[in-house]
Parts: structure tokens; sequence; C-alpha cells
């Protein structure tokens, strides 16, 4: 009987250690971010209801100095990159709900007098909201053009959003020989533009519009997101910094954008730095918030926008995946009108990613909109090479590492695990009472 019982001890000891692996150990995925030049991370893990995760990882900053402020997923403000895009949808589908906006009308009868935007392919063919949010408006790269959009500071300010939109798109460089309807191309500009329209019709600036119609509705307050960085300028300190690993990369970035005057960090480190920075077409990419702050939009989201929209077709016109292909047939992630449905791990996910120099960001829910991983981190991938590889990999990875564990079908298999963890603890009770007893006689 003795024998028996050490058995069940045992038994339960690795039924333990299984339960305990799940999340996984913070010293584990600060390890994976460690190996990927990832200085910090704020990680957060949602149903429709609430938080079941939050965890930081790291600093602002890599080793550089001894003066390292730790990620706070609270307190830490991360530059969204192209998250930002997702708050585009939204109020694309407010306008919409209002009668302001028609999808599928010509962009131009709300641009005129002052704009007209034509395909220079296929001038025949009416451009529509639609286009613009679902990517497939023929809009292309035009990098020297592009890199101009980044500016120092606030400066972005200083500029007009239809103007910087409309002379990017005077160029016959910009454009994609394509029709506009369902060949994708990612583009900033086009879903700026969108953001744009959304701004006059609603008789204001589209930062304004997302404070007063998104993020006040949502009570997250103003001093806690924001397009600007003078909205934190009295917590300057939580503001998380860019920069990129391999000091190799100095002349390159300096050619590419002088402007954004970054340096090495430090006489011998290999990371650069990149003062805070903003850009010209900002609906696209420069919202700042905290993971936590996020969450609340997040969790909105996943609730089908309710305290935001109020036409249940709005979630679906939002979601709905049309029959499209890639311009570079490289890409298996599908869009919908703005958000995107990438597979991870075999698993069908929808959300965003983000990306600028020094910031690497998703957010992304399962299929059935249940569970939710938020991961914004100060990680690289401009460089497009093995350290930016690794990067990627590591965010996947935690992604699948966070929805393996928390999914509903994973909980079931937990709470089989700690009900077999209470059958045991008993057993070894009854074992240890038998043993006593039999030492007492």
């Amino acid at each position: 009987m003795t024998v028996v019982c050490f058995l069940f001890i045992l038994i339960l000891i690795q039924v333990d250690s299984v339960v305990s692996e799940c999340p996984a150990t913070i010293s584990s995925i600060q390890n994976l971010l460690d190996g990927a030049y990832i200085p910090g991370a704020a990680i957060i893990v949602v149903n429709r209801n609430e938080i079941i995760y939050e965890q930081a990882f790291g600093y602002h900053s890599p080793p550089i100095s001894n003066s390292r402020r730790l990620i706070d997923t609270s307190s830490s403000i991360f530059v969204l990159a192209s998250i930002s895009k997702t708050f585009i949808c939204v109020a694309a589908m407010q306008m919409v709900e209002s009668n302001h906006l028609n999808l599928d009308t010509d962009i131009n009868e709300y641009l005129s007098p002052s704009i007209r935007i034509v395909h220079p392919y296929h001038p025949n063919v009416k451009l529509t909201t639609r286009h613009l949010l679902s990517h497939t408006a023929g809009i292309g790269p035009n990098l020297v053009e592009e890199l101009k959009h980044y500016l120092p500071g606030d400066d972005f300010t200083q500029t007009n959003l239809g103007d910087v939109i409309n002379d990017y798109l005077s160029h016959k460089e910009s454009w994609l020989p394509v029709v506009p309807g369902n060949i994708t191309f990612y583009s900033n500009v086009g879903t700026s533009l969108a953001a744009f329209i959304i701004g006059r019709l609603a008789g204001m600036s589209y930062e304004q519009y997302v404070y007063e119609k998104i993020l006040k509705p949502l009570n997250i307050d103003e001093k806690k997101a924001s397009f600007r960085l003078k909205t934190f300028e009295d917590n300057q300190e939580t503001l998380v910094g860019h920069y990129v690993h391999n000091a190799s990369y100095l002349q390159q970035f300096q050619q590419m954008g002088p402007q954004l005057n970054i340096i090495q960090a430090g006489n011998f480190s290999d990371w650069l730095y990149a003062p805070f920075f903003s850009s010209s077409i900002y609906p696209a990419g420069m919202l700042r918030m905290s993971a936590h702050t996020l969450s609340i939009f997040f969790r909105s989201f996943m609730n089908n926008f309710s305290t935001l929209l109020h036409n249940s077709s709005s979630i679906d016109e939002m979601l709905h995946v049309f029959p499209q292909q890639d311009y570079m047939n490289i890409s298996t992630t599908k869009f919908s009108l703005i958000w995107n449905w990438p597979i991870v791990g075999k698993r069908l996910l929808v959300g965003h990613d983000g990306s600028l120099p020094g910031i690497v960001t998703t957010m992304m829910a399962n299929e059935k909109r249940d569970l939710g991983v938020i991961i914004l981190t100060n990680g690289d991938l401009t460089r497009a090479d093995h350290e930016a590889a690794q990067v990627k990999e590591t965010i996947h990875t935690l992604l699948t590492q966070m929805f393996d564990c928390y999914e509903t079908t994973n909980n079931l298999a937990n709470h089989q695990h700690y009900s077999l963890v209470y059958i045991l603890w008993m057993l070894s009770i009854i074992c240890f009472h038998i043993f006593y007893s039999s030492i007492m006689v």
C-alpha cells in the first residue's frame, strides 16, 4: 500500500508540472525576446469580458545604460504602428451608419472640389472607400515619396493630410497597372485617404474624430491615447523608445531618412536610436497608447463594437472577406475592411499587425473572436534580414503559445488536469492516512 501511495504522489508531481507550463514562464518568454533582440514587450490576453493574462517583459530600451525603465502594461506608451488602421475602419462604419458615407460611391464626390483622385492607368474606373479600406484601389509603392512622410517629433501637425496624399497620388509611379477591385496591395496612403474622407464628412480632423467618436465613448482618457507626442509631455518617460539592433545599418538609415536624425546609441553600442517621430499620413500608423488601454478597444471589437456601432450588419460588413488575389502572389493573408485574416500556426486569426523602426506590434483574435492576444514590443523588422525574420518568428511563437494555452478547448483540457490534480491530492491524503494508521497499529 505504501508503494502505491508513493506512485500516486509521483504522478501528482508530473501532472502539476504540466499544468504549470500554461502559460509559458516569464523566464522562457524573456529568453525568446532576448534571443530576437527585443528589449521589451507587453502581452495581454483577453476574452470578451475581461483580461485573463497581463504581463510585462524587459525594458523601454536595450542594455546600453544602467538606468533603464521597466515595461509596464498600463503605463508604457507604444506607438501602435499599423494597428492604428483598425480605428479608421470603425470610423468609416460609423459614417456609413449615419448615412454620411457610402462605401461604393466614387470618392471624388467626397473630395471635390479641392481634390480629385484618378487612377492613371484606369481613369474611367471609379475609386471607392471600399477599395481604400480593402487595399484594392491599385495604389502602389513609391519608396522615395513614402520616406518623405516620416517627420521628427510632432511635425505632422504642420502638414495638411489631404495635400500630402494628393501629392503622393499625383505621381504615376505611385500606382499599380491593375484595375481597382480585387487585386490587393497593402497601402498606408490608401487607408489614410479613407481617414481624410471621414474627417471631411465629419467636419473635423480625423485626429479629433478618433477622440470624440471612438476613444471618448470607450471611456479612454485623452491623456492615455493620442497621435501627438505632446499629449504625453508631462510623462515623457512613459514613451517607449525606438531602437534598432545592428549599428552597421546606420549609414543606410541616415541616407533613407535623414530627417529622422538616427544615431548610434552610445559610442560602443551595436544599437541605433531613432528620436521620437511622426508621419504626415498619421492615421495609418501613429496612434499611441499602452497595451492595457488598447485592450479596451480590442474587447469592444470582440463584442461587435456594441458601444460604437449600432447595426449588426456593420460588423458583418467590416469582417467580410471578399474574393481577392495578392498582387505579388506572396502573402496568404486575406483582407476584409482593414482587418487582416492571417494563418498563424495553422490557426486562422483576425486582427492587425504593425511595424515601424524600433516597434513591432500585433493584435489578433481567434476566428470566433472569443479570445484575443495583444503583443506590443520595441523589436524591429525594418532591416528585412535574418534578425528581422527572428523577430517575426518570435512574435508568432508567442501568439501561438498564448492561443494554445487559453483557447476554450485547451482550457477544457486544463480543467481536466486540475480535476485530476484534485483527485490525486485526495488520494495522497487517504494514502498518508492509511500509512499513518498502519504505523499507529
